[in-house]
């Protein structure tokens, strides 16, 4: 009796782990046809259910590598199949990385837009698209408050041109800073979207690192028949913009009724070491250090002239 009693409360216990709101895994089904992976070709060297082009290189042993770390570069991947409407998640993994020190850019990005391979200078991608843009943007091209690298999300109109000069500032409806470049091993992303609803971005810089949730858009309706597409830009200035891998999934419509999931409020989070604010800083104390030994020196000057005399 007492083992069948605990049965029943082992029972009873997952139940309540399925309330309503809760994301069962058995109600969540894997999109293949939008899910790259190793070695990303097939055995008649064919990318199936995606188109690359551009300056794009497909590696079979680690990565598309988008960009290469030369100046004006412009690479692409996108799907041939478009996303479910209502509910989708995407979880995938870059790399972006290269020589420069100071100057490196231009950036990459990830779209769920109507129009595909369609090259332009959004990233590599055109502009006025319609749909989600999610930006991986590693130069300033104008005065901020917040650091570079950072990540930013907007929503096109097709008829809205991206405010390139300023970062996108007069189309961010959300933004985190993240530094994503030249780290060690890849940042993971995670991208939820449920129609109506919301677009929720969660970082995952480094693989022992907690996960970032760096923003959440709210009241957003997607076009139906969108595309996923990768793209990178590179100009003057380069670095080398990889995608590792892409998983996409979606939710039976059943489940869908009962599934309730709002994400918690974005955490503001410090850039590591070898972000721009870190520079800064460092910049200022070697000023300050600078100007004390300059002070001290005319001091001991000074001092000298006046035994003189």
């Amino acid at each position: 009796m007492l083992g069948l009693a605990k049965i029943a409360l082992s029972l009873l216990g997952a139940t309540s782990v399925l309330a309503k709101g809760d994301r069962i895994e058995a109600d969540v089904h894997q999109l293949r046809s939008l899910s790259l992976e190793l070695p990303f070709i097939d055995e008649g060297f064919q990318m199936r259910n995606y188109d690359y082009g551009g300056d794009a290189i497909v590696n079979t042993m680690s990565h598309i590598r988008l960009t290469a770390d030369q100046s004006s570069r412009m690479g692409y991947v996108w799907s041939t199949t478009t996303l479910p409407s209502d509910y989708w998640k995407l979880d995938f993994e870059i790399k972006v990385g290269g020589k420069g020190g100071y100057l490196y850019g231009d950036g990459m990005a990830m779209f769920v837009a109507t129009e595909r391979m369609s090259p332009g200078p959004v990233f590599g991608n055109r502009d006025y698209f319609t749909g989600l843009g999610l930006f991986f943007d590693t130069y300033p091209n104008g005065k901020h408050d917040f650091a570079t690298p950072f990540v930013m999300g907007m929503v096109g109109d097709g008829k809205t041109a991206y405010d390139g000069a300023h970062d996108g500032d007069a189309n961010r409806l959300g933004m985190c800073e993240a530094y994503f470049r030249n780290l060690k091993d890849a940042t993971k992303v995670s991208v939820t979207y449920m129609k109506g609803e919301f677009v929720n971005v969660q970082l995952q810089l480094q693989p022992k690192d907690k996960w970032i949730n760096c923003f959440t858009m709210t009241n957003v309706t997607l076009p139906e028949h969108a595309y996923l597409g990768f793209t990178a830009l590179t100009g003057d200035i380069s670095d080398n913009h990889d995608l590792l891998s892409v998983r996409a999934e979606t939710m039976r419509p059943e489940a869908l009724k009962n599934y309730n999931y709002m994400p918690n409020a974005p955490v503001t989070v410090t850039p590591p070491i070898g972000s721009s604010s870190l520079a800064f800083v460092l910049k200022l104390v070697v000023v300050v250090g600078a100007c004390s030994g300059l002070f001290v020196g005319y001091k001991k000057y000074a001092a000298a002239s006046a035994q003189r005399f």
